[in-house]
């Protein structure tokens, strides 16, 4: 299958190229930046904000998985990662719809629900969250998000061009994964690190996901038969705390309502939809033994 890869020299966008090619699809990485996915495999350079940029990549493909995008909100003044995210989303979109692509992927995030980066503390109305949890967002990075979503819906019902959106948690490789769960667990002691704002780990609803997994997870939505423009959760089934999962709701979140199973250390997001509709469920769990001796 010809696939187009944006934003393939970035973490995801690599891992999930990398995995497409190893699995004997064709490959078209896009990136605003130089680099390469496999020897002599490079990727093409250009704006993803320039719709012409996007036009010229999307001959002969059947598939575009859209990862290219600024992946918090780093600006004060809510501008740049709203206008870069969101433009360029939407130009890759038109591109794909003119050139009558049969599915689009793309990265939304779980911190579209608002609380990740809310910089007052917000808590869920219910756990586990599902795809109708509100969005109560106060930040430009998750109405990005929620913007692409409704882009993407718009762009099926003109052309009928099929879009499913991945609301993904923190995503990368174990090593990394138990960095950040070591922080959490010692951060009144650490020194201040921008990349990981105190609380963040709990604001995250202590929640990932292996790269491995959104990359195949990724590839199950491209060769599924999926029609229409919808929107899922995908997460691992367990968090990265060692403590049990009801424990560490009613500390930090104490107000929000318990309305299904999160026993032991259960992830507080839920899955369902995605695993019951495409049948991949994430494989790369953490070491339990390993969290509880951070």
């Amino acid at each position: 299958m010809k696939i187009v890869v944006t934003g393939a020299t970035g973490l995801l966008g690599n891992a999930t190229a990398q995995h497409l090619l190893a699995q004997g699809h064709d490959v078209v990485a896009v990136d605003r930046r130089e680099g390469e996915i496999a020897p002599s495999h490079p990727v093409i350079v250009g704006d993803l904000r320039d719709l012409n940029f996007c036009d010229s990549f999307m001959s002969g493909v059947e598939a575009v998985i859209h990862l290219a995008a600024i992946p918090n909100p780093t600006d004060k003044r809510q501008h740049e990662v709203f206008s870069n995210n969101v433009v360029s989303s939407f130009a890759v979109f038109s591109a794909a719809a003119h050139a009558g692509v049969r599915i689009v992927a793309y990265a939304s995030s779980l911190s579209a629900y608002g609380f990740a980066y809310s910089e007052s503390w917000s808590s869920p109305k219910y756990v586990p969250v599902d795809e109708d949890h509100p969005l109560i967002y106060e930040e430009s990075y998750a109405l990005s998000k929620e913007v692409n979503e409704l882009s993407a819906a718009m762009w099926h019902s003109r052309t009928g061009i099929n879009f499913v959106g991945m609301r993904f948690p923190w995503t990368n490789l174990p090593d990394k994964t138990y960095e950040l769960a070591a922080r959490a667990r010692n951060e009144d002691s650490l020194p201040p690190d921008d990349r990981f704002p105190k609380g963040i780990v709990a604001k995250v609803l202590w929640c990932y996901l292996d790269l491995r997994d959104a990359a195949a997870a990724l590839e199950a939505i491209v060769k599924s038969d999926f029609k229409g423009a919808d929107t899922f959760n995908l997460a691992a089934p367990d968090t990265m705390a060692a403590e049990p999962t009801l424990e560490l709701m009613k500390k930090f979140h104490p107000t929000t309502e318990i309305r299904g199973d999160i026993s032991g250390n259960m992830a507080p997001y839920s899955s369902e939809r995605f695993i019951n509709r495409f049948g991949y469920k994430p494989q790369y769990l953490l070491d339990r033994a390993k969290l509880a001796s951070l």
